[in-house]
């Protein structure tokens, strides 16, 4: 179980870390520089990588339980933006961060593996 865990967790802190450099190489206004641009190509090889862990899960765990727990991504993004781009942790995403780690615990607490 241990191991779907950081599974789990390594998958969600992956896929925000591709998003994060997504948003960085679409900071040049060329589409061509894009494509060309290192973070395009990480970003990318880093979502494949997510999904990758993401369907080794799917086979552990029931569908209805790993979709959910994805949600934990979203609090990642948030420290990662926060860190990263400068952007304010706000009262209403510690609310909304609480929340999520409300509904993964309800989904999670005493979820077998398969």
């Amino acid at each position: 179980m241990i191991v779907i865990v950081i599974a789990l967790l390594v998958e969600t802190c992956v896929a925000s870390f591709a998003s994060f450099f997504l948003k960085k190489s679409s900071s040049v206004d060329n589409k061509v520089k894009i494509l060309l641009s290192p973070w395009f190509y990480l970003g990318g090889i880093m979502y494949v990588l997510s999904a990758s862990i993401n369907i080794y899960l799917l086979k552990k765990l029931p569908y209805a339980i790993v979709l959910p727990l994805g949600s934990l991504t979203y609090v990642w993004t948030i420290f990662v933006s926060n860190r990263l781009l400068g952007e304010k942790i706000t009262k209403r995403k510690v609310l909304g961060m609480c929340v999520i780690f409300v509904g993964v615990l309800c989904l999670a607490v005493g979820t077998p593996a398969s």
